[in-house]
């Protein structure tokens, strides 16, 4: 039987939120509330709709009541998790948000392209400043729920407000472009994908990807970022940093045999890029002792 994790709320605005610093993975669980999730830093695995995504910083998702899912812990991981329930917040608020949470809940396509296509469990990935914005909003949720000063529920509110129509328009950004073709179109970037994590250990031109397959650079990147929700070079990255992640558990290679695996052979900018995707240096991420 899976267990129903509880609400954290005790006050009545409906919003309960919770800042986690963890290394211990999550159980298998589901929950009666609308919940969504803003990793930090660190790196984990989510288990949703039997599929497993990795997560890194500035990724946002919802997960609506009832549905399972886990977290599998890759790095020491810093999140942040608000539960809510929709209908008990205001006699409004499902009426004028609940397309909202129904857009983000929902993915564009019930057919996902690969494994690594951010769109099978609707993730939307924030930018810097964006996911620093949220932060900034979710801190003084956090501060409001705490000091229950005067009209506390009421700000908490406002606030979660906000914050869903920021990752709105992320998603709305993110998937800016979502032409209703499956063919050639979904072909080109299942084959482009699977390049990818065939040979992260190499340079990859993604001018000479296109031009190798007859189609125009720009035409390229914007079906990919349709489809996989990030940019070829920013997917390339991420996959490359979470194969990092796993190669880093392996100490009997050096930071640069790391690099060099993952296809970047200057040691200094692969552990820029690793703090930068992941949040930890690499030799952070050994410290920590996974």
């Amino acid at each position: 039987m899976i267990p129903y994790f509880p609400f954290k709320g005790t006050d009545k605005s409906a919003i309960a939120l919770e800042e986690f610093h963890t290394v211990e993975s999550v159980p298998l669980h589901r929950h009666n509330f609308q919940e969504f999730v803003l990793i930090t830093k660190g790196s984990c695995l989510h288990q949703y709709k039997n599929i497993s995504m990795p997560l890194i910083p500035g990724d946002v998702f919802l997960i609506p009541p009832h549905q399972e899912h886990t977290y599998t812990i890759e790095t020491p991981v810093s999140m942040y998790n608000c539960q809510f329930y929709p209908e008990e917040i205001a006699d409004w608020w499902v009426e004028q948000f609940g397309g909202l949470i129904k857009d983000l809940t929902e993915p564009e396509s019930n057919n996902p392209i690969s494994p690594a296509d951010l769109n099978r469990q609707n993730i939307i990935h924030l930018s810097v400043p964006e996911a620093e914005r949220v932060q900034k909003m979710m801190e003084i949720i956090l501060y409001e729920q705490k000091e229950q000063d005067f009209a506390f529920e009421q700000v908490k509110q406002d606030y979660l407000n906000l914050i869903l129509i920021i990752i709105s328009r992320a998603r709305l950004r993110q998937f800016a472009i979502v032409p209703n073709k499956e063919s050639p179109r979904n072909d080109i970037i299942a084959k482009a994908q699977k390049f990818i994590e065939d040979n992260l250990a190499e340079q990859i031109d993604f001018s000479n990807y296109a031009r190798e397959h007859n189609i125009s650079l720009g035409y390229f990147r914007s079906i990919f970022k349709s489809a996989t929700g990030l940019p070829p070079v920013e997917y390339l990255n991420r996959l490359r940093m979470v194969r990092a992640v796993e190669y880093l558990k392996d100490h009997t290679l050096t930071i640069s045999d790391v690099s060099a695996a993952v296809g970047i052979y200057d040691p200094n900018y692969f552990s820029r890029l690793f703090r930068k995707i992941i949040g930890y240096s690499p030799s952070e991420f050994r410290k920590s002792g996974f």
